[in-house]
């Protein structure tokens, strides 16, 4: 198994690297934060240059690319989000073996729940995308130029991505005080970093769940959404409460309204996962039981 990771500095990214069989050829992509030492081929790619992409396709001929290269915010977040994602789907579908012969590479590109308006939760795979934030318009036409780019690629939509070893920015900023509100009014469905490294690394290593444009829908070859999010509906808020109290700490922000917001905001982004949790073999855990798992370690 050959398996490239964009993204490969970010949290997702890393996450992914860390918990990748060792038996597999790895590589991954950075482009402002250099990847930390993993062992795995490193190159240094700016995705929005699509003569970039194409030529890292053709060095390392991957089998299978795990797409999380994306910006939050910033000048360059449209382009990198939407045009790089397209560039890669291009690749993948153009891809060739060492013969030169067609490969078509396998493509999991990593979406997000915030392509919702949060007025119609909870969200299945069939629903449509309405954004309402800059970001969560990139998302969605990321995926719809990752749709027209490459044949069969399985879009994975998932929420508020959250661990421990190390700590993720948001949580961190959480626990410090950097982050003085958090809405009352505005729900997730908070996943664990491990949960959704190891779930992706499952739909890459599997055969099973090639998306397949002829089968039936809603059969397991026909994978082309899938959800991968945690079982629990949580507000900003209750998360913020709930890590506080795991970590033994004050809580330093104050409750406060989305509504309220000058910025319309998704309020509710809550993703149904009743698929993934049919066909992975990766369990997906709730908030309480990963916090109930570190304090025991923290506490044993």
């Amino acid at each position: 198994m050959r398996l490239l990771i964009t993204g490969g500095s970010g949290y997702v990214g890393a996450g992914i690297l860390r918990r990748a069989p060792q038996e597999w050829k790895i590589a991954a992509t950075y482009f402002a934060h250099p990847l930390e030492p993993s062992g795995v081929a490193a190159f240094r790619v700016d995705i929005r240059d699509t003569d970039a992409v194409n030529r890292l396709f053709t060095e390392f001929r991957p089998d299978v690319v795990i797409h999380t290269a994306a910006l939050m915010a910033g000048d360059e977040m449209m382009a990198t989000n939407v045009d790089g994602s397209r560039h890669v789907a291009r690749a993948a579908m153009r891809s060739f073996d060492s013969a030169g012969a067609p490969l078509r590479t396998r493509l999991i590109h990593l979406s997000s729940d915030v392509i919702f308006d949060g007025e119609h939760a909870p969200y299945d795979e069939d629903a449509a995308p309405a954004p309402l934030t800059p970001y969560g318009e990139s998302k969605a036409r990321a995926e719809q130029g990752v749709t027209a780019e490459h044949a069969n690629p399985i879009i994975v939509r998932t929420s508020l991505v959250y661990g421990f070893a190390p700590m993720d920015p948001r949580t961190r900023q959480t626990l410090d005080g950097a982050m003085p509100r958090l809405f009352t009014d505005e729900y997730r469905c908070p996943i664990f970093a491990d949960d959704l490294a190891d779930a992706l690394i499952e739909l890459a290593g599997s055969r099973r769940f090639i998306a397949d444009p002829r089968a039936e829908a809603h059969t397991t070859n026909a994978l082309s959404v899938l959800n991968i999010a945690g079982p629990q509906r949580l507000s900003r808020y209750e998360f913020g409460v709930k890590l506080a109290r795991a970590f033994g700490v004050a809580s330093r922000f104050q409750p406060a309204l989305s509504a309220s917001s000058p910025t319309p905001r998704p309020r509710d982004c809550a993703l149904d996962i009743t698929r993934a949790q049919q066909i992975l073999k990766t369990r997906l855990q709730s908030v309480d039981a990963v916090l109930a798992q570190t304090s025991a370690r923290s506490n044993g």
